[in-house]
């Protein structure tokens, strides 16, 4: 998908669209994301190994480095992965209790 350079955009009606192919595309890697999310839990045996908290604090500070050497606030970042790893985390928990139950 080619975008618009942002300077070259002669209105705000492109400069939104552009904003909503780029939210597609990230929205489209979180879809790919999510299907590793679901899938680890084949390598995980109890809850202790999904809340993984060493994991969670890695991950945290890690997105909160990459957000700021592109420029970006750290502290928006980390929120957002907050709600994403505690999702993922929910996620993988019930998939754990089928894996357990023989239904997965």
């Amino acid at each position: 998908m080619k975008l618009t350079d942002p300077k070259e955009c002669i209105s705000a009606e492109e400069i939104r669209n552009q904003i909503d192919k780029i939210d597609k595309q990230i929205i489209a890697l979180y879809g790919e994301r999510h299907k590793y999310v679901e899938e680890i839990v084949r390598f995980k045996d109890d809850e202790e190994g999904i809340i993984a908290h060493d994991r969670k604090k890695q991950v945290i500070s890690d997105r909160r480095k990459w957000a700021e050497e592109n420029g970006l606030d750290a502290g928006t970042f980390e929120k957002m992965y907050q709600i994403l790893i505690e999702n993922n985390i929910k996620r993988e928990l019930e998939l754990l209790k089928k894996k357990k139950s023989g239904i997965i």
